[in-house]
């Protein structure tokens, strides 16, 4: 195992079932993305899809594009056999085919801290974004559980760390966007950006 993509292959076939987050929780991050009808939604390291269900219950009309650079998990996402408005890709958020302008949100949902090249990805989202487009970056088990996971999983990502919200709108809004609500519980961390004009 050489590469964080090679990790993420390895998982696939349990990460269903080792996913323990509540439902309520998975709901919460979807009301706070404000997902409307006729909307393209981009669910970045989609993995196996986890939060397309919860996407979908809450509007069915809308655009899902489903991305993450692990094979193996869009492999395990397609086995779910969604409707034709979710559409996963292999691919990179670093570097995407997807026109200028086109999503109405990016969700980020337990992966912004494996992002090697935060600015470059950043960049790539904030061009991807619509005028007033949303940005959320979320943890539903909490900062301080993934941290710590995270330090002792395996050392690919042992220094994948999520910091505080402070921390994270001082970095991503000279970027191109503004911070315009942060939550940082001991069970569930979410930071909604909207892209500045």
């Amino acid at each position: 195992m050489k590469t964080k993509k090679d990790f993420f292959n390895n998982l696939a076939d349990n990460w269903d079932n080792e996913d323990s987050v509540i439902p309520e929780k998975y709901r919460k991050i979807i009301l706070e993305a404000n997902i409307k009808k006729g909307q393209n939604i981009l669910d970045v390291g989609t993995g196996t899809g986890i939060l397309i269900p919860y996407i979908l219950e809450k509007e069915r009309e809308i655009d899902i594009f489903a991305i993450d650079c692990a094979e193996q998990m869009i492999e395990k996402l397609k086995e779910k056999q969604f409707p034709l408005n979710v559409m996963p890709f292999v691919m990179d958020i670093k570097d995407t085919s997807f026109e200028d302008n086109f999503f109405d949100r990016v969700l980020v949902n337990s992966c912004y801290p494996h992002f090697d090249d935060k600015p470059s990805i950043l960049k790539e989202i904030h061009r991807l974004l619509k005028k007033d487009g949303l940005l959320i970056i979320s943890h539903p088990t909490g900062r301080d559980a993934v941290n710590e996971l995270h330090k002792t999983r395996h050392p690919l990502i042992q220094k994948d760390i999520i910091q505080d919200i402070l921390c994270i709108k001082d970095f991503i809004e000279p970027l191109g966007f503004n911070l315009i609500k942060g939550i940082d519980e001991d069970d569930f961390f979410l930071a909604v950006f909207v892209k500045k004009p």
